[in-house]
């Protein structure tokens, strides 16, 4: 008699569907506290002045300086953070880039220059954090999976 892999294969499938409900779930929580907390790679980030990748948009998994905290220039209520790889950032990811966030998010997690963020890649985008307290604040989401979560005007 043969055993069956039914079993073992249902029980993948659920630890899929699991993993992709709890991160499904992370960033609709995050999207749901409002747009302090998340955006899009197309709003958020940007190359710095000193790029050398200025049409690159892919930043790397590690640890960030940030070198500036300005207001954005033609865009209201929205803070520039200026950032800096440090040590340990694959060398084919942004050196350097501009993350944009608005002033809210800045009021409740304040950086400062000299600070160091850590940046996570996560299944929906990145996860941008206070390297001390290992705090996400912000959440830079793929531009697909941010669509996803936008809120939809729905007729009855």
């Amino acid at each position: 008699m043969r055993p069956s892999l039914l079993p073992i294969s249902a029980a993948a499938v659920l630890a899929m569907a699991a993993f992709a409900v709890q991160a499904e779930s992370f960033v609709s929580s995050a999207s749901s506290a409002g747009s302090e907390s998340s955006g899009s790679v197309s709003d958020s980030l940007g190359a710095s002045s000193n790029s050398s990748k200025k049409d690159d948009r892919k930043v790397g998994q590690g640890r960030y300086r940030v070198v500036d905290v300005a207001a954005a220039k033609d865009r209201a209520g929205i803070m520039q953070v200026a950032l800096q790889a440090e040590d340990g950032v694959s060398p084919q990811a942004m050196q350097s880039f501009n993350l944009y966030v608005p002033i809210k998010t800045l009021d409740q997690q304040p950086l400062a220059k000299g600070q160091l963020v850590q940046v996570k890649e996560r299944a929906y985008g990145l996860e941008f954090s206070d390297e001390q307290s290992q705090k996400p604040f912000y959440l830079v989401l793929d531009d697909g999976w941010r669509q996803q979560l936008s809120s939809k005007v729905v007729a009855i």
